[in-house]
């Protein structure tokens, strides 16, 4: 189903997506404007009256994608992927992907404690030891600009709306990074904000960043990720009146909140 969102960017609803740690959870990060999770009043009557039809359809179709009651998202993780590194070891690998060493050697029936470079070790749970403090941030670019759309509420139609991201000036084809250790949950595309990358963190974190250039992607789905490690570069805006831009999404326990630690 095809809507055209108040702002006039279409959007196509989809309930989940194959990927990551619990798809229906995941698949919530996907919109900017998400109605189910928001902390908002609910627009009032009078304020339904200035609104449009299309505007109208726009919510509902927003409560249907992310309106799932809490019971009804899948549980549990997801394994993931990593390719051994020079100067890599096990307990440095546990360390940064929340697992421990023992579990390491068990689910890839290791006899000892040496590894190979290049080497494909998976993890059944990633991130299940790491805490929240334990999570180590950088900027996911170098030198983004100036704040175009801040995160926060807007009003459009006479209703409070969430922005549950930032989008900050960036030229197109500039390099984009994981700004922690990470397993890739999802790449695909959305009408209206490009090529979209998830990269789900420790602690309950999720990161979302877009539009990426589809070419220019350096992951896979469910491969682990070190911070710094690149993810691909920005393509241009898909509207050509707009600045080129990097949106960017801070996800906490299902929550959006401020990226402000990504932009220091």
């Amino acid at each position: 189903m095809e809507l055209k969102a108040p702002t006039g960017r279409p959007i196509t609803c989809r309930r989940s997506f194959q990927s990551g740690r619990s798809a229906a959870r995941l698949a919530r990060l996907l919109r900017e404007q998400e109605v189910g999770s928001s902390n908002l009043p609910a627009p009032t009557i009078h304020s339904l009256r200035s609104i449009s039809i299309n505007t109208l359809k726009y919510f509902l179709a927003l409560w249907l994608v992310f309106g799932l009651p809490t019971h009804a998202r899948s549980q549990g993780g997801s394994p993931a992927n990593y390719r051994v590194r020079s100067g890599d070891n096990l307990s440095l690998i546990a360390l940064r992907f929340g697992v421990t060493v023992r579990e390491i050697k068990q689910t890839n029936n290791l006899d000892s404690d040496l590894l190979k470079v290049g080497q494909k070790l998976r993890f059944d749970q990633p991130f299940h030891r790491t805490g929240a403090k334990d999570v180590s941030w950088n900027r996911p670019c170098r030198s983004p600009g100036e704040v175009l759309r801040e995160f926060g509420t807007y009003k459009t139609g006479g209703v409070l709306m969430p922005r549950n991201g930032v989008e900050v000036a960036l030229n197109a084809g500039t390099r984009v990074t994981s700004p922690a250790h990470g397993v890739v949950r999802h790449i695909g595309r959305m009408d209206g904000y490009g090529t979209i990358i998830i990269v789900e963190h420790g602690g309950g974190y999720a990161t979302v960043f877009s539009p990426f250039e589809p070419a220019s992607i350096e992951v896979r789905l469910n491969q682990a990720v070190l911070r710094g490690d690149p993810l691909g570069r920005t393509s241009a805006p898909e509207e050509p009146a707009e600045r080129p831009y990097l949106h960017i999404q801070l996800r906490q326990n299902d929550k959006a909140i401020k990226p402000d630690r990504l932009l220091q």
